[in-house]
């Protein structure tokens, strides 16, 4: 249980302590004068320990959390997935939603004065009508189907709800831009990287990525300052289609009808081969970028560019499964292109 508070101790909690993003915080944390101790909640181990960690293995879906945030000033909750990939919809409402709720529930009780959430941009939504760059007055309105983005724009709904509820709570939610960096590449920023699993012939939607220690310091910014809202932590300004793919020449797949390409993703997606789900293309074709001059006029700066942040998550040199998986990728594209064009064919016959 978590022991005693001294008189104007500064804690802060940090759920999934042992994940990406906390082991890159954890230290910004430990060598900030404005906090003296932080409560680590996580179902296993940290790799990284810290001189101000007071470590407690429970499960936030399961434990009563209140005891762990008696005392405690800030939460900061980081035991969910911010780059959206979960393809179990039940267990990404599980995680993320209910889990939400179930800790701002305990922050309420415990007297918790701020609750910080990363979020992500993908909350936008992917229109063809939509600002470049967007601000964080825009409507969130993610693409129809996601579910992943459905679900952190519901988390932080919850996290609006609670801090209207009472005066003088604050409720932080960072939306960050597909994270790069060792451990963090995923969907979104996969594509970045040249790993799109498929590209839509004509699309050129602009690419905007954030690196994980410039994340890690705007989740140490909104710790220790109090930073009311919603936020965009992203690389300043985007790179144009072209120009990111001329960071990675040879990965860049062949463009496809857009018809071809959802097909293709539902497939791959359905049996398992790829993370994609179909309902993701629209982030693939539409603008999505925005503008992180809000954060930055609170004291933050990202440290990387966004060809930086791209360069820096990409292997020197790939392994030799690389060549054999991007054949099969090849060889089930062309299959669906025969497919596509024997079933447009029949159409038009039929007319």
């Amino acid at each position: 249980m978590v022991s005693g508070n001294g008189p104007g101790e500064r804690v802060i909690a940090v759920t999934g302590v042992s994940g990406v993003l906390a082991q890159r915080l954890l230290p910004l944390l430990d060598a900030n004068p404005a906090v003296d101790r932080v409560v680590g909640l996580d179902v296993r181990d940290p790799a990284r320990l810290a001189r101000k960690l007071e470590f407690q293995r429970i499960d936030v879906l399961g434990a009563e959390l209140t005891p762990y945030l008696r005392g405690v000033r800030t939460v900061v909750h980081l035991a969910l997935v911010v780059d959206p990939m979960l393809d179990d919809e039940e267990l990404s409402r599980r995680v993320h939603v209910e889990g939400t709720r179930r800790l701002l529930d305990a922050a309420a009780a415990a007297n918790v004065a701020k609750f910080v959430v990363p979020s992500t941009t993908a909350v936008y939504g992917a229109w063809a009508n939509n600002p470049v760059p967007l601000t964080e007055d825009a409507p969130l309105r993610p693409s129809p189907g996601f579910f992943a983005a459905s679900v952190m724009a519901e988390c932080e709904r919850l996290v609006a709800d609670w801090q209207r509820a009472q005066p003088g709570r604050i409720g932080t939610r960072l939306r960050l831009a597909p994270v790069t960096g060792a451990g963090a590449n995923l969907l979104f920023a996969a594509a970045a990287l040249g790993r799109a699993p498929v590209r839509v012939r004509g699309a050129a939607s602009p690419v905007q990525v954030l690196h994980v220690d410039d994340a890690a310091s705007a989740l140490e910014l909104a710790t220790v300052k109090d930073l009311d809202g919603a936020f965009n932590a992203a690389c300043d300004g985007w790179l144009e289609a072209d120009e990111a793919a001329a960071l990675w020449p040879n990965r860049r797949p062949p463009g496809i009808p857009y018809e071809l390409a959802e097909r293709y993703l539902k497939a791959t997606f359905n049996t398992g081969i790829s993370d994609t789900p179909p309902e993701a293309l629209p982030y693939y074709v539409h603008p999505w970028v925005t503008a992180n001059d809000r954060l930055k006029a609170r004291g933050w700066k990202p440290t990387h560019s966004n060809d930086e942040a791209i360069l820096l998550s990409t292997p020197s040199s790939e392994t030799s499964v690389l060549p054999w998986i991007a054949g099969g990728a090849a060889v089930a594209t062309g299959a669906l292109v025969t497919a596509w064009w024997f079933t447009r064919r029949r159409k038009r016959d039929a007319r």
